[in-house]
């Protein structure tokens, strides 16, 4: 799923290093920083990204309140921008939330049949069984 970040508020996210400072403490820093890399400028400034976590749209959300309660130390374009975010920001999120449970639901929904095949499996009737053969303290040690 593509999330457009506005112009303002990605040129304003360029700006800032994620590396240090108190952005840098956030567990998402790193996937965020990442994310905005490997976005692709749309149309006009807008920044095209492909998150793989909703941490990163919440780690946007938070430098977009940031810029919209510090009003006066920001442009009236990147108050804009922020707001913008913060208006598609909630859609998104809930977007990508609702495709990463369906996808996590499709991969658990397609790894069950294989584990209930290797249950019925001679692997799967030995193991739990004591030894197949007698074993010495020694043998015990190595195949136990």
């Amino acid at each position: 799923m593509s999330v457009t970040i506005p112009g303002a508020l990605a040129d304003h996210l360029a700006r800032t290093d994620l590396t240090i400072g108190p952005a840098a403490a956030d567990p998402a820093a790193p996937d965020a920083r990442a994310t905005l890399d490997a976005g692709r400028r749309g149309r006009g400034r807008t920044l095209v990204i492909t998150p793989r976590s909703t941490a990163v749209l919440q780690f946007i959300s938070a430098f977009a309140e940031a810029i919209l309660t510090n009003r006066h130390l920001h442009t009236p374009a990147e108050t804009r921008a922020a707001r913008t975010w913060l208006d598609r920001a909630g859609r998104a999120t809930s977007t990508l939330a609702a495709d990463l449970a369906a996808a996590q639901n499709q991969a658990h929904h397609d790894a069950a049949p294989v584990t209930e095949a290797a249950a019925n499996t001679w692997r799967g009737e030995w193991i739990g069984t004591p030894a197949l053969f007698p074993l010495d303290r020694e043998q015990g040690a190595l195949f136990a």
